[in-house]
Parts: C-alpha cells; structure tokens; sequence
C-alpha cells in the first residue's frame, strides 16, 4: 500500500502489484525404491516405490521415461488387473498395447497402474533404469527387483545307462551312469526314491566307512551319487539270470517324476575268468572264526578249486590267518579248497582297539588274477579282567609334588585301551592331596592309565611332619567287575602308600676356605687367580654339587670374578661344580696397585637353606727390579742386580730373567749367572742376580745390555720389569776413585712437578706485562730461597710480589708446595703467599681467589734436622677398599689427600680428571677420546655408522692398538659390537670410517680374502675380540660404540 503526503496532508493509500514471472529453477525430489517379487508374478509400482514432488509455482509436468528394460520381465500398465496369464500371453504374442514406456505423474494420480512382470524364468534378480524430467532438469533411478525362487519345475534324469558287472564285482554307480537334474532344485535336494532293489545282488550306500544294504523306501540324493557313494554287490553264483534292476523314482520336495529303472547286466564268465564273492566275517575278541564259503568264494569254471590260491598281500593289524591244525602259526597263503574243506581260520589277538580287521589277498588260477578285500567285524565284547601291578612305593620329599608314573602303579588289559581303565579314587590321601593335570581329585573322582602314561598324576604333600601317606582305590575296565591282584579277582578297594622323607633344614657348610695367592699368566698378558675345590669347597648331607649354588654377596674391590670356559663375567653366582672343574677365575687389575682383595659369599642349596656369609681373601705378590739403570766399570766386583718381591710372601714365587745384548757381548764384556730362574722361598723379600764384568783392557766407548723379567710364577709383574747396565771403560777417566754420584733410577714418573725457575725481567728493571696477564716483578732483589719442607732442595721462585708485610712468591707447577723460608729461624710463623701455575695453562687469577699457604712453624735452626718428606697418614681412619676415591685433606700436610683402597696418597688434579670433564654427559674418557656405548635396540652395521655420525656426531669406533682393543672390549661388557673398519668403498681395501690408518688387526683366520662377495663387508668383534666380517645391511643387530676425539 502507497500514499503521498506533503509534510501536512497525505493521500488516501492504493494497493500496488508486483507480477513475479515464474522460473523453472527447482530440481524435482524423485523416490524409487527396490522391490520384491515371486518368480512369474507381478508387483504394482504404486506411490510408495516410485513417486515424484516439484517445488516450482506453478508445478511443473513430470515426465517419466523408461530408458533401460528389465532383462527378465516387463513394465506394463494395468488394464486387466491382476490377471497374469492375460499379460503374459499378450507378451508371447508379440503386443505392446501393455508395454509402457512413457508415463506421466498425472497419470499415475488419474488411476494409472504401473506394473512390473516377471517373465517366470530362473532369475534370481532383475533391474531397470527410469528416467524423470520437469523440461528442463533430468534425473536417474535404478529400482533392483529381487526374484523370489518358485520350485515349480520337475525334476527329469538326463543320464541312465545301466552298469555291466561281473560275477561277484563290486560296481559303482556314479554320475557316468545315472544323473538326474532340475533347473530351480540343489543336486543335495534331488532325491532317488528307490521302489524296488537288485534280486540277485545288494544295493548299497556308503555311510562313513561302512557300506549299508539298501531296501525298498529307502533313498539317496544326486549329491551321493555324484560322490561316489552308491554301488551295486553281485552276489549270486555263476549260471543265475544274467540281468538285474532296480526302480526308482525323483522328488525335489514338491515334483514327483515317473517311475524309472536302472538295469544291471552280468558278464558272462569265460573260461580261466575268477569270479569273486567275499562277505564280512564276525569275530569276537580272543575268538577264533572258520574261514567257510559264505564269505570266501572263488570260481573260474574248472571245477578246480585246488588250483585257485590266496596270497596274503596286507595281513591284519591284530590277528592272522592259520590253519586249524597247526594253531599259532600265521599263514600268507591257502587254496579254494582248504576253504572249502573248513581248514582255514582266523584269530583275534584280543588286543584289538578298533571294532575292524581287513585282510588283503591277490587269487590266482595260473591264468589270471584278482585282488580282494576280505573284511572282519570284531565285537568288542571285554572278556578279560584288568591286572593291577603295585610296583615301588611313591617316596615325596616333605612339602614338594611328586609324579606318579607307571614305575609306581600301572594297570593293563588285553582286550582295554588305557584311556578305559579307570582308576577309582574311595579315600583320599589324608596329609596331601592327589592332582590331575593340576586339579586336586575329590573321593569318588578317578583318573586312568593313559593319565599315567601322560604323567598327569602328582601327589602334592601339604608340607606337615607326617612321615607316612596313603590313599584307597578301586580299578575297573569298561565292565567294571573287578580286577587281578595277584591272580585273585578283587572288589575291594587297594592302598598306596606314600613314604615322606624329612628334608634336612640345615644349611650348607663351607668346608674348606683358604687364602688363594697362586697366580698364572693368562693369555692376552692378564694375570689370574683359579678357585679350585682345593681352597673353597662347601658340603651339605644328599646335595650334589651342583645343587650347591655359591651367592657372591659383595663383588670383589680390585678385580672381578670371570668364566674360564665364556670368558663370561660372574657377577652374582657359582656351583660347587664349578670349583671343582677349575671354572672360576678371578682376574687381577693390573692399573691398579692392589697386592689383596677379597669377596663376600653365602651358600645355599636347592631347598633354600643358606649359611652365613663369608669372606674369601685373595693375597698374591708382585716382583719388580730395583733400579733401571746400573753404571759399572770393567774389571769391578761382580754386579748385583736386586729383584724385590712385595705383597704375600708366606708361599713360593719364581720369576725368569732375560739377558738381551745391546753393545755388550755376553762372553766377551760380562758373562752371567748360569741360572736364570729367580726363587723366592717363603718370608724372602729380594733375591740378588750377579753378572761377571770382563776387563778386556781395551779403550773403547761405553757398552750396555739389557736385563728383563719375564715369565713370574706365583706372582705378578708390576713396575720395573727391565733394567739398562752401562759399562763404562777403565781408561776414559770415568772410573775415578770417587767418582760424582748419578742417578741410577726409577725415572720420574709420568705426573711429578718439576718446579723451574722463570724469571722476566725487563732493561729497566720495571714489571713486564706477559701475555697470561700475570703480574710479574724483578726478581734479583729477592736474596731469600724456598725449599719444600723437609727437603734440602733449593727451589727458586719465578717472581716474588710484596704487599706491605705480605711476599708472594710464583712457582711454576700445577700443585701447590708447602714451602719454609731458609734465610733464618726467627721468620718462623710469617705468611707467604705462594702462587703455583702451570706452565701450559697459565690464566688469571682473582685477587680473592689466590691460594695462601702457610709457613711450617718451627724453632729449630738452619742445622737441625727438617721433617722427613713425604704423606704422613692422616688424622682420619685408615684407607679401606670401602673408602676407595675418597678426599681428606691433610692439616698436617696442608694438601688433599686420596684413598685408592690401600693407602692415602697426595690428589692432584690429574690430566684424566681434567678430560673426563670434556665429555658429554653418558660418556666415558679414554686416552684422548669420548667413547659411548649403544644401549636398548640392536641396529646393523649401516644403522650403527648412520647413528653415529647423525645422532651423537661422532663415529664408528677406530681400534688402533691392542690395548684400545682390551679396554673396548671390557668396555663393551664383553659381548660383540660394531666397529668402524669397512672395505665398502674398493675391493678388498679395509679402511676406518673415520680415515684412520689401519695400523691394528685382530682378525680371527686370518686376513679375509681380497675378493668379497655380497656385502659381508664390515667389521664385528666377536668372542674373545676375534674381528669377523658381516653383511653390513642385513643379518642380526648388535651393539656398537661411538667415539669422538677431545
């Protein structure tokens, strides 16, 4: 509605119209569904299977158009109903007055009936396609059309031929000669009804293994006969009619055929042909049965039945064939005319477990043969009582299970398997209990032969202090009359008895526990102690030793326990056994100075019984000589060369000494000892070797040789192994009266500071600023000296600093030095700070953070003797193996002190402790590199070198030397790991994945071959750190080590 206004008056309001021209933009809702019709019917397609909506204003005409026909029927509308014959007709004839194939939705709504036809073939589905269009949009719809099967055909026989036998065969009848079918019936539903059967022979059918003789009204499918499963038996003698048959007819369930007949033609036998007739033989268990012409007939028309013989090809299982009047002896051949004559019989052996015997024969005439098949049925009638044998009585240690066999109790009965006879259970046992396959028997429960033969039958003991058990019980076959005792029939029930033995709730006791000190030399250059049952042996009362089982409770501190078979660690246990085979072997450390170690043990044995725990002591010596180097002139005293023995001294020890010549010549310059064995008697501590100095009075330069220990019995060889002997000549002036001493050794070791002094002075005598930023000072001023306290050394200082009252003195080192000022005795108590650096790691160092050290106070004067050098034991307790790597610092010393589990000895902050701290967490220090272990998931070669170089930036361990390989080997517990060694890039060249040299090998044959097929190209360390090769890709995984240099 509209009006005007002008601000005061406004017109009255009119309508206005808007005309909307209609569009054909809806798609219309189409609905089909599937349906569902017996075979040959009809079904109407009404609303609610096809059916159509368009939104569009005004509504559209819906066109619907059948563009796909169904293959097994039609789309027609109804004009007759639902008079299907009318249809159908109108169909065969060819009209298609009926036939739609273009309707409309407003036909369907004028009272149009839409229907779809089946053409009552055996279909079982159907479809068509409709199509629907408003004029402009199209749309699609496949209705599926399930057919529902009808029985409405009959069945017929398509094959029937008929069967020509011989006299006395055994013909099937198959699906060759008789076959029947029916287009909407299973071959299982197709059923011969049989009307009559054969006269003059047997219609059978297979069920199972038998064959049962058919009779009027009975009846077997096609499906059988396709199977197999129906045969026809010629029964009647030569000379009967030669024809037989058999009527029948079909039924599918509702069709019935006519009837039908199947006709047998007999053969007639020519002269020389064996006829056959064979029945089944009835047998009970144990009987014996005549072998007559009822069931055992041959015939070849000669009136000759001497000359028709059997030969026994397969005899039966549980019996055999033998003539009456030689009983016990089996025979493999016989005539027609001992069967004929009642001669031949068979007997059961009562043994049988299977309710039929056959026996196979080939019958011969001389001019033909036949096989033959003659069957026996065995009633399995039980005859014969079970025979109870109690054998030897159940001994149970107290509280375990034992199992009851057929060595205790055992039942048998020829004519009963053992899963039949029974054992009866009437009272049962009072202190334990019996146990079938782990379940406990309540009274009147039982248990069978074969149970025992399974072993499923324990006698469980409850564990109390009953010394004696028993249980009641009957026995009884499938006839449960009783059974044999002795010979003697009894019903009674029977006791078993059950004798408990006491277990002994003692503990084992060690027996013998000695000091083991005998050591050997192992390969690989180790040192070994073996514990035999010579020095550690334990007994316990019934227990064998290798029931006695040694529990090590604390590890030794030094070395480890190892197998001498696997070369296995022994970490947590050992049998009696093994001691007594030499296995158990503990190895000594030899980086360590230990002389002793011990270990902790308790023994048990399989009961749980353990004793007290006890200490086994390892206490071994070590020999070493003296001195490294010895100066001798020619012509002098015999030289003694001292060999000193430490550790245990209580036994025996012996060690070989070596002579090798350098520029002295053993003969000509020195002649030593005849013997070169060492022998330390017991409580010896050293032992002197004497060589003999020749004087040649010849001038001529300095000449040496060398002496060595080798080969230590009883001992080990630690610190100085070898000693260097300088002959020095007579005329050259070094032979003096008294000549300058010299140091004739040990070396100094690897690690002792050696305090210089470094003075920088500058022209002008100012401070020189150095390039570690150290203040440094003029050092002539200075006229004091420093000693280390109790030596008589002098050491002077690289620079001196004074601040008022304060000196600081400068050493070069990388420990600090209790010093003393020597000048006089009354600066006793005065400060001095002491400033130590290293010379290759000189840095700063704060003002706050300088060390001071303080003076030894003494009143003595510059004459008296000083404090002897050296450790003195600190004020704590002693150095135990338990306080091994433990710090104290030493107030009487002024520096931290170590236990290394023997002794205390001075710390310093050693090179291995400055580099351990150089590796990442998880990683382990070694000689310059960082090395790590794989852990969890094994990987092959590649995965390993993969792992390294990407996860851990490192690389597949490089093994340069035999002690990198000993140390990697205990590193890597002793089980196989990758290594780097490859030959994947050339043939036959190995090289390290790192490019180290390859300088090392520990190859286990030697070195492969040049030529390596397929990829067994990388290295693995196997047992004993043999190198093998592998596949580097495929094959098991293992372990491996990464390392990295610092």
């Amino acid at each position: 509605m509209l009006y005007i206004s002008d601000g005061e008056h406004q017109s009255s309001a009119i309508p206005f119209y808007i005309i909307i021209k209609p569009t054909n933009d809806e798609s219309p809702d189409f609905l089909a569904r599937n349906i569902t019709v017996r075979e040959g019917d009809m079904k109407e397609l009404d609303a609610s299977i096809i059916n159509a909506v368009d939104l569009d204003v005004p509504r559209d005409r819906l066109t619907f158009r059948l563009i796909q026909q169904p293959q097994h029927g039609a789309i027609i509308g109804g004009h007759h109903g639902k008079d299907v014959a009318h249809y159908r007709r109108s169909i065969k004839t060819q009209k298609t007055e009926f036939q739609v194939q273009v309707f409309t939705m407003e036909d369907l709504r004028n009272g149009m009936t839409l229907m779809y036809l089946h053409d009552d073939s055996e279909s079982k589905q159907d479809s068509f396609i409709i199509q629907l269009s408003d004029g402009k949009h199209q749309l699609q719809r496949q209705i599926l059309v399930n057919v529902m099967p009808v029985n409405d055909e009959k069945p017929c026989i398509i094959r029937n031929t008929g069967i020509e036998v011989e006299p006395g065969e055994a013909r099937l009848i198959s699906s060759a000669v008789l076959s029947a079918q029916d287009i909407d019936t299973p071959s299982t539903n197709i059923i011969y009804m049989f009307e009559s059967v054969p006269i003059h022979g047997l219609l059978q059918i297979k069920a199972g293994q038998d064959w049962r003789t058919m009779s009027p009204g009975m009846n077997c499918s096609q499906e059988a006969v396709e199977m197999n499963l129906l045969r026809y038996v010629h029964t009647t003698e030569p000379g009967a009619p030669t024809q037989d048959s058999f009527v029948f007819h079909l039924q599918d369930g509702r069709n019935r055929s006519p009837a039908q007949h199947f006709y047998i033609s007999l053969k007639e036998l020519d002269k020389g042909d064996i006829a056959l007739f064979v029945k089944p033989v009835k047998a009970s268990r144990g009987e014996h049965v005549i072998i007559t012409t009822d069931v055992l007939l041959a015939v070849d028309g000669t009136e000759k039945p001497e000359e028709l013989l059997y030969m026994i090809t397969v005899p039966p299982a549980h019996g055999h064939l033998e003539y009456i009047k030689h009983t016990g002896i089996p025979i493999h051949s016989f005539s027609q005319l001992d069967v004929v004559g009642n001669l031949v019989c068979y007997v059961h052996d009562n043994r049988a477990t299977s309710p039929r015997e056959r026996v196979q024969f080939v019958i011969s005439n001389g001019k033909s043969t036949r096989n033959g098949t003659l069957e026996i049925l065995v009633e399995m009638t039980d005859r014969v009582f079970p025979t109870l044998e109690l054998k030897a009585g159940l001994q149970v240690p107290q509280g375990s299970t034992i199992t009851i066999t057929t060595d205790n109790l055992h039942l048998s009965d020829p004519d009963t398997p053992p899963h039949s006879l029974i054992f009866m259970l009437v009272q049962p046992p009072q202190y334990g209990q019996l146990i079938v396959r782990g379940f406990p028997l309540a009274p009147g429960s039982n248990f069978t032969q074969q149970n025992l033969q399974d072993l499923d039958v324990a006698y469980r003991h409850a564990g109390g202090a009953s010394q004696i058990d028993h249980f009641t019980f009957t026995a009884a076959d499938s006839t449960a009359r009783g059974f044999l005792v002795g010979g003697k029939v009894q019903t009674e029930p029977v006791f078993f008895s059950i004798q408990i033995e006491t277990l002994d709730r003692s503990a084992p006791s060690v027996t013998v526990l000695e000091t083991l000190w005998k050591v050997e030399l192992l390969k690989g250059g180790r040192f070994g102690i073996f514990i035999s049952s010579r020095e550690l042996r334990a007994q316990d009362s019934n227990v064998a030793d290798e029931d006695l089982i040694f529990h090590i409770l604390r590890a030794p501190y030094f070395g480890y326990l190892e197998n001498a078979t696997n070369g296995a660690f022994v970490r947590q246990r050992f049998t009696q056994r093994d001691l007594n085979k030499r296995n158990i072997l503990y190895i000594i450390n030899l980086s360590l100075e230990a002389l002793s170690d011990s270990l902790e043990f308790a023994v048990s044995d399989t009961l749980g019984n353990t004793g007290p725990s006890h200490k086994l002591e390892f206490s071994w010596a070590s020999v070493e000589l003296t001195k490294t180097e010895y100066h001798v002139c020619e012509g002098k005293a015999p030289l003694s060369l001292t060999v000193q023995r430490k550790g245990n001294m209580q036994d025996s020890s012996y060690v070989t000494l070596k002579v090798k010549e350098q520029t002295a010549v053993i003969g000509k310059d020195f002649i030593s000892s005849p013997s070169t064995l060492i022998q330390f008697d017991p409580g010896v501590a050293s032992r002197q070797w004497k060589v003999e100095l020749v004087e040649d009075f010849l001038e001529e330069a300095e000449e040496m040789f060398e002496v060595t220990l080798d080969s230590p019995v009883g001992a080990i060889q630690r610190g100085n192994d070898k000693a260097v002997i300088i002959i020095m000549d007579n005329k050259n002036g070094q032979c003096a009266e008294n000549p300058s001493p010299r140091e004739t050794g040990p070396y100094p070791k690897h690690g002792i500071i050696q305090v210089e002094t470094l003075p920088i002075i500058s022209r002008d005598g100012s401070e020189i600023a150095r390039g570690d930023n150290l203040p440094q000072v003029i050092t002539p001023a200075s006229k004091k000296r420093l000693r280390t306290n109790g030596n008589g050394k002098i050491i002077r200082p690289s620079s001196v600093i004074r601040s008022g009252t304060d000196v600081l003195y400068t050493y070069h080192g990388i420990m600090s030095l209790t010093v003393e000022d020597e000048t006089s005795a009354f600066n006793s108590g005065k400060k001095a700070q002491v400033q130590v650096t290293s010379r290759g790691q000189q840095r700063p160092l704060p003002a706050k953070s300088t060390s001071y050290l303080r003076t030894i106070p003494t009143n003595s004067q510059r004459g008296s003797p000083a404090p002897q050098s050296g450790f003195s034991r600190p004020e704590s307790k002693a150095c135990t193996p338990e306080l091994a790597g433990f710090l104290h610092f030493n107030a009487s010393l002024g520096q931290l002190v170590q236990c290394n589990g023997i002794s205390w000895k001075p710390w310093t902050a050693t090179d291995k402790v400055v580099n351990s701290q150089k590796c990442p967490q998880g990683w382990t220090y070694h000689s310059h590199h960082c090395y790590l272990l794989s852990t969890g998931r094994k990987a092959t070669w590649n995965d390993a070198a993969r792992a390294c170089r990407e996860r851990f930036q490192s690389n597949l361990v490089s093994v340069l030397s035999k002690a990198d390989m000993d140390w990697l080997w205990d590193f890597s517990d002793r089980k196989p790991f990758w290594i780097g060694l490859n030959a994947r890039a050339s043939k036959g060249q190995w090289e390290w994945v790192d490019g180290e040299p390859v300088s090392y090998t520990n190859w286990r044959r030697g070195p492969p071959r040049t030529r390596i097929k397929g990829n067994k190209k990388c290295v693995l360390v196997w047992r004993g750190t043999n190198w093998q090769i592998r596949d580097c890709k495929k094959g098991k995984g293992h372990s491996y080590v990464c390392y990295v240099k610092t």
